[in-house]
């Protein structure tokens, strides 16, 4: 142990002397060690970290797929209930719902983010409340039935101000009263990975706004999140096995709606709640793990190099060490021990620039009112991921120098000092190989930084099929008032008729979702007169209710046929208007305009196409083109509505008069997501996670080719500085200035295409992991590719040119003089 100490003692002097040299080491391994600490903080909060409950490892997140929908996607409440009821492999199983209700209370009104959640909730995650009670499992086991409501931590803050006396309030919610029972425990936010949740109320009352459709009755209404808990002993395949079982069964017993469906478990932690995420974002997670993990092992190969030239200068101080007795494990065990002392302070350094990181990644803000919540701090998780990413590094990078330094020929060294240790292709030959694994781990960095930027423009320059520009969103549902139907036709038609005399307004009208907004619906359709194939599963097309006035507000094209207009009332033939995916697919080669298909959350009812309109990206910017249709909001009234609202001045100036209106007509009516239409585009589905799929990518390369230039750069610096002695007999001789810049360069750039050669080769290998996050081009993008390279070899060449030009200008009698 004493040895061990003095190792440290001795390793902290030689570091102190070598300032420059410790300083560039230690942030060289900070900026590695950050990038991995940032990145496994995103990772560690979506995927590691579990929810703050009983036995969280046991917790399943349940998915079905079928033929149409192969993605992974929440059951219906009646698979839910038998699933329940018959699974062995289950100790209990809840559900839960996202909705939106308004709450009212001391005269002021205002919208909440609410999670509907079955009675038995709260008891399956085995939750204590925060304050007075949870949801019971005796309550909400009818429809309507035990309006109660248990409030989000957060929420009874901002609310409330924490008032203690809240339990037992009553208020209002979506016009009814309801008791508020408690408040969850601090630490609990809900089961979904980026949302706080403001509340919680019985699964029965999520029909208060009288639109339930068939939730409770159609079991291929797949819209019920689900978490599972496994028995204690139980494994995921155990799980996965009973529940076939039962599939199977429902299958038989349910051919209708259950042919070809396949349930599946997941575990909580890779879902959240959705069961989709589990088979997309572990993928994602590995490929930007594995990119910072490239960054981490480019400044591994930089402080390698370091310490390799730091190595060969010290060799006659480790002759002189061992010749007074110091045995070869001793001074391998020493320049290990300084090696993982800066690996060390690396790792403090990049624990500090993750926690900074993080903090910035946490105050990313999404557009719209919704409670997103990004918790990305330091937990032990990540301190242990960088302890132990650091102690690593601090060993890979110092074993090689370790080792050549300790085997030296002692009496060489002595005899020939530091000229002796210098000269030889051989000696350079580790240096060589780690400028070259430097340049390659870059090319893959900026490869993936490329395509990842190149992609968001490629989504940027993208044809929408409507245009964003110049159009205010104003969300507000008249059912959060308690309006019923009549009252809020009333309402919706005046406020039309009021928005549309403001000065600045071109058009207006109303949509019950908003193009890449995150309420979006789909529905099962079927083509009047085709015949549906036994065992097919009934085709899904997203729709929207929408006003007279919505094709020009939205600019979206009538191809063909009409828009909606006044006409189109309850009272005449239910119409609406299809894409021209829809049309091609439900009637290709004939005139869709005449032609009727069924939706089935209209009851059957028979709709006639009046106008096909152009294909556009409604639902998520990475949709491909599927079918879309659209319903009248005089046939279909829906109390949630979005005004949306062209202008011919900035759409964001329009809202204080535009709110003003709504005020004067329903004073308490909560207005919500007040965003333009572009603010909406760069949202969660529109190009949010292009964009930080872009950042994140382009930081990485970028960090990769610092180091990767600062590594070149260093590497010729120090041959060239070497070879002064050779270089001054050369100009002694008669060689050019020219000549001298030349044979540096190709010392240099030999180095730099070998890697790049390697790193290219190695990046076509990657790209083909991130082809499924890329938007509008090909995984083997020529531009990208093709501009890496060019890219790197001009850095190259200036890295390299630099070492070289000073080089020429050496005074051969100095030179001669040199060691």
């Amino acid at each position: 142990m004493e040895t061990i100490w003095q190792d440290i003692r001795y390793g902290i002097r030689s570091l102190v002397k070598s300032p420059g040299f410790t300083v560039v080491v230690v942030l060289t391994l900070a900026l590695g060690l950050g990038a991995n600490s940032a990145i496994f903080s995103v990772v560690n909060a979506f995927l590691l970290r579990p929810l703050p409950v009983q036995n969280p490892e046991q917790l399943t997140v349940l998915g079905v797929k079928h033929e149409g929908n192969m993605d992974a996607h929440p059951i219906s409440y009646l698979d839910y209930q038998d699933y329940r009821a018959h699974s062995e492999a289950f100790s209990d199983m809840s559900g839960f719902l996202l909705g939106f209700v308004g709450l009212s209370t001391g005269g002021r009104a205002e919208r909440m983010v609410v999670s509907f959640v079955t009675p038995n909730y709260f008891t399956m995650l085995g939750l204590e409340p925060g304050l007075g009670r949870l949801i019971l499992p005796s309550e909400g086991q009818k429809l309507g039935a035990d309006p109660v409501l248990v409030l989000g931590y957060s929420y009874w803050q901002k609310r409330f101000g924490g008032d203690p006396n809240v339990v037992g309030m009553v208020v209002h919610v979506n016009g009814q009263p309801f008791t508020i029972v408690g408040v969850v425990p601090k630490r609990f936010h809900g089961t979904y990975a980026v949302a706080e949740l403001d509340g919680y109320l019985p699964l029965g009352m999520n029909d208060l706004s009288g639109e339930s459709k068939g939730f409770y009755t159609e079991r291929d209404s797949h819209s019920l999140s689900v978490l599972g808990r496994l028995k204690p002993g139980v494994s995921l395949a155990q799980g996965q096995a009973s529940l076939s079982v039962i599939a199977a069964q429902l299958e038989k017993q349910y051919p209708d709606t259950n042919k070809g469906a396949t349930i599946h478990v997941y575990p909580e932690n890779r879902s959240r709640p959705n069961p989709s995420n589990a088979e997309s974002s572990p993928l994602l997670a590995t490929v930007f793990l594995l990119l910072t993990g490239l960054v981490l092992l480019v400044a591994c190969f930089n402080v390698a190099n370091l310490l390799l030239v730091r190595a060969t200068l010290r060799q006659k101080e480790l002759a002189i060490r061992a010749a007074l007795g110091a045995g070869r494990a001793r001074l391998l065990r020493q320049l290990l021990t300084e090696s993982v002392m800066l690996a060390v302070m690396g790792g403090a350094g990049g624990i500090a620039l993750g926690w900074w990181a993080s903090r910035l990644l946490g105050s990313i803000r999404i557009p719209g009112d919704l409670p997103f919540r990004f918790d990305f701090g330091v937990d032990w998780r990540v301190f242990g991921y960088v302890s132990t990413a650091a102690l690593l590094t601090g060993v890979v990078v110092g074993l090689l120098p370790a080792l050549r330094a300790s085997r030296a020929n002692l009496n060489e060294t002595l005899r020939e000092g530091g000229r002796g240790t210098s000269g030889g292709a051989e000696r350079h030959r580790a240096r060589n190989i780690l400028v070259v694994a430097q340049v390659a781990g870059s090319v893959v960095l900026l490869v993936a930084a490329g395509l990842f930027v190149r992609s968001l423009r490629a989504a940027q320059n993208l044809d929408l099929g409507f245009r964003s520009q110049n159009v205010l969103n104003l969300s507000m549902d008249t059912s959060e008032l308690g309006y019923d139907k009549t009252r809020g036709k009333t309402f919706y038609h005046e406020l039309e008729r009021r928005v549309r005399a403001l000065p600045g307004v071109t058009s207006a009208s109303l949509a019950a979702t908003v193009p890449l907004g995150y309420n979006n619906e789909s529905d099962y359709v079927s083509g009047e007169g085709q015949e549906v194939v036994p065992g097919k599963r009934r085709p899904t097309a997203g729709y929207n209710v929408v006003g007279s006035d919505y094709f020009p507000t939205m600019g979206i094209p009538i191809v063909k046929g009409r828009a909606f207009t006044a006409e189109d009332t309850e009272t005449s033939r239910p119409v609406t208007i299809v894409n021209e995916f829809m049309a091609r697919r439900f009637w290709p080669g004939q005139e869709a305009i005449g032609k009727r298909f069924t939706a089935a959350e209209q009851k059957g009812i028979s709709l006639e196409v009046i106008g096909v309109c152009r294909d556009g990206k409604f639902t998520w910017i990475f949709d491909e083109p599927g079918m879309y249709f659209f319903l009248s909001n005089e046939q279909q009234f829906k109390p949630g509505r979005t005004l949306q609202v062209r202008t011919q001045i900035p759409p964001e100036s329009m809202s204080p008069a535009i709110q003003a209106e709504i005020r004067t007509l329903a004073p308490d009516l909560p207005t919500y997501d007040v965003l333009t239409m572009e603010q909406v585009v760069q949202g969660p589905n529109g190009f949010f996670l292009l964009r930080m799929g872009a950042l994140f990518a382009g930081a990485l390369g970028g960090l990769g080719l610092v180091l990767a230039i600062v590594g070149v750069y260093g590497v010729v610096s120090y041959a060239t500085s070497q070879r002064t002695h050779e270089i001054g007999i050369r100009m002694a001789i008669g060689a050019e200035r020219g000549d001298i810049l030349k044979m540096i360069l190709r010392q240099g750039l030999v180095l730099v295409f070998i890697g790049l050669g390697m790193g290219l080769v190695a990046a076509f290998a990657v790209s083909r992991s991130v082809a499924n996050y890329l938007f509008g081009i090909s995984a083997k993008d020529p531009v990208t590719f093709g501009g890496v390279a060019l890219i790197l070899m001009l850095v190259a060449v200036v890295a390299c040119f630099i070492p070289a030009n000073r080089a020429t200008r050496v005074d051969p009698m100095i030179a001669l003089r040199y060691e």
